[in-house]
């Protein structure tokens, strides 16, 4: 009796024992499978000598090709929370949506000549102000400290809220907000990588949720990304 006994309950954790199996096989797949598509892509042998060996990125001395082989996005989590001087803060609002050549000109492309249709909010412990791009000054938005509910565990100083006026881009053409937000955020690294600021673009952040955080109708203006940064 005491064999058949044994022999019942070894067939009855047979299954159970299976299935354990087969969920950690899953879930070794699962980690492979992110591992692979959030892994760096590796460049083709010889590629990164090619590079090296052309003559005028061997003989320059172009603070612009260095600070292109230094772009990086700081990692998620590795933020040091240190703050950032005002006076670079405006320089960030400046280079992603500001005027240049004396006031004539805009340092991103916009389609069809038009005014910015992406608007830049900074969220930081004290409240959130929009950056104007026409005094190059921030304006007081909403009070207090919201950076945790736009993107939580991050432990950023300051967050750059990108937000689109839907109404304000021509032809009501979304692929043109995008565009802008692309040349935006790369000026944004760049000024960062000159003054040793670590910065990550996202766009993983609820658009509702962060319109009503900063008072606006979302059917008119939606929040589709975000910098996060602090001074290294």
């Amino acid at each position: 009796m005491k064999t058949n006994t044994k022999a019942g309950k070894t067939k009855a954790m047979l299954p159970i024992l299976l299935a354990i199996s087969l969920l950690l096989a899953a879930g070794e797949w699962i980690v492979a499978i992110n591992l692979y598509m959030t892994s760096t892509p590796r460049l083709n042998p010889g590629a990164l000598e090619t590079l090296r060996n052309n003559p005028v990125m061997a003989t320059s001395d172009s603070g612009l090709l260095q600070a292109f082989e230094r772009r990086n996005s700081t990692k998620r989590g590795a933020f040091t929370g240190n703050e950032i001087s005002e006076d670079v803060l405006q320089l960030l609002g400046w280079a992603a949506t500001g005027k240049n050549r004396d006031g004539t000109g805009f340092v991103i492309p916009l389609a069809m000549g038009a005014d910015p249709y992406v608007s830049l909010y900074l969220a930081q412990e004290s409240g959130v102000r929009r950056f104007s791009w026409k005094s190059n000054h921030f304006e007081a938005v909403v009070e207090g400290d919201i950076r945790n509910k736009i993107n939580s565990g991050q432990n950023a100083s300051a967050i750059w809220i990108y937000v689109v006026d839907i109404d304000g881009v021509p032809n009501g053409n979304m692929d043109w907000a995008w565009h802008a937000i692309g040349a935006m955020s790369e000026h944004q690294y760049l000024v960062a990588d000159e003054f040793d600021i670590q910065a990550r673009f996202m766009a993983s952040i609820s658009t509702d949720e962060v319109a009503a955080l900063l008072g606006l109708d979302s059917g008119k203006y939606s929040p589709v990304g975000v910098m996060i940064m602090a001074q290294k």
